[in-house]
């Protein structure tokens, strides 16, 4: 992959939804050159899929991570996995109060052993009115995660501003995104995710690398994206001389599940 190729996946990463023309425009080449790469990008198996992300907060569920050091892998009920280089399996798991979510973490004890990191942010308004319209579109997006907003809106029978204005609220509320999975094996790309009790000091340091931010007021888990290893290994430098207690973790696979 070249420096052009880099930057398709960090505009996908941050959001699976961005047109091919905005991404286009944003790295300075064509709209034939941006098919064509993508295309590429998706023969090659570099690009493997989108998914749709759904935050359980969306169907008033409450969602925990536990992180467990070693070999083995747990296949029971999660979210998402994040797996590392550093021999640590980050896992997301959902409830629909917090003694489900420490239920299924129990579980996962079981298997794996006692977790080096454990984190259930608190319960938060989705900050939207969830409603039967916010549902259906993100079945529709389950089936085809970069389906046109136009076609959406006609399959619902809805004004195509009232689909944008619902599906753009969701995605400004963390509630819903569209992700690329990426193998990240085969290039020069770096993924980590970092967890830190000085989230507010953090935040800001790693406000450029950030993809998504899990946090309350205090703790946060960050999973960053960078271009390379060095730069990957500045931010980790930086992050360490401000917490040296942060768990980093550099991610080479990852899945979402819903």
């Amino acid at each position: 992959m070249d420096a052009s190729d880099k930057k398709i996946i960090y505009y996908l990463l941050k959001d699976g939804r961005t047109p091919q023309r905005k991404i286009a425009s944003s790295i300075g080449i064509s709209a034939q050159a941006l098919n064509y790469r993508m295309t590429k990008l998706i023969d090659d198996g570099i690009l493997k899929k989108f998914v749709l992300r759904v935050h359980p907060n969306f169907y008033g569920k409450r969602n925990g991570f536990a992180a467990f050091i070693g070999d083995g892998k747990y296949n029971g009920d999660v979210v998402s996995k994040f797996h590392c280089l550093e021999k640590i399996n980050l896992y997301e798991f959902d409830g629909q109060g917090l003694d489900e979510v420490e239920s299924k973490i129990e579980n996962a004890v079981r298997v794996l052993g006692e977790p080096i990191m454990k984190y259930i942010p608190p319960q938060r308004n989705p900050g939207i009115n969830v409603g039967d319209l916010d549902k259906n579109i993100l079945e529709i997006l389950r089936k085809d995660p970069r389906i046109k907003l136009s076609d959406i809106a006609q399959d619902l029978g809805v004004p195509y501003m009232t689909a944008k204005r619902r599906l753009d609220l969701m995605k400004s509320k963390g509630m819903a995104s569209v992700v690329p999975l990426v193998d990240l094996s085969r290039g020069d790309i770096v993924i980590f995710s970092i967890f830190s009790r000085k989230f507010s000091i953090l935040n800001p340091v790693l406000e450029d690398y950030s993809l998504f931010v899990i946090s309350d007021e205090e703790n946060g888990i960050f999973v960053c994206y960078s271009d390379n290893l060095s730069n990957a290994k500045g931010a980790i430098t930086r992050v360490r001389d401000i917490d040296s207690e942060a768990e980093v973790m550099i991610i080479y696979e990852y899945e979402f599940f819903h």
